[in-house]
């Protein structure tokens, strides 16, 4: 069992946390800027735009999640097989397994974050501000499920 003072520790930062969150709900101070016109489109803009058309489209989705699927199960087989597979590529299978469904977790939060805040009509920044917001209290409940689970 962990330490009381993982404990408190843990607590204390929780509380830290909501007493933020509800400052910042509660302030009523934010200024609005006003959009004053079209700009001209730059690269990063073409760019964007490149993307949100590959992340509208079915086909990409699809392959991306078959390609993601194949590698998982590949990788599932190496670390669990029973066969002729060195003892360090066993290992190495499951690091990568693991590392890409937390990429893959990862990426959905952020992404769905930023999508359901552009969504609403919200500001590019605003949105990866909320999707980095999301991960940094993924994050943070990471840490205090090691702290607290040991």
């Amino acid at each position: 069992m962990a330490e009381i003072g993982y404990l408190a520790s843990a607590a204390l930062m929780g509380l830290l946390l909501v007493a933020v969150a509800a400052a910042v709900a509660r302030h009523e101070g934010w200024v609005s800027v006003a959009e004053e016109g079209p700009e001209p489109e730059s690269s990063w803009d073409a760019t964007v735009d490149r993307l949100d058309g590959l992340a509208r489209n079915p086909t990409v989705w699809t392959l991306t999640f078959v390609v993601l699927t194949a590698a998982i199960g590949v990788g599932v087989i190496l670390f669990v097989g029973g066969g002729p597979v060195p003892e360090g590529t066993q290992a190495l299978a499951g690091m990568i397994v693991a590392g890409i469904l937390g990429l893959v977790v990862c990426g959905f939060l952020f992404a769905g974050t930023y999508l359901t805040a552009k969504s609403k009509g919200r500001s590019t920044a605003w949105g990866v501000a909320e999707g980095t917001a999301a991960l940094g209290l993924l994050i943070i409940v990471a840490i205090v499920l090691a702290l607290v689970l040991g």
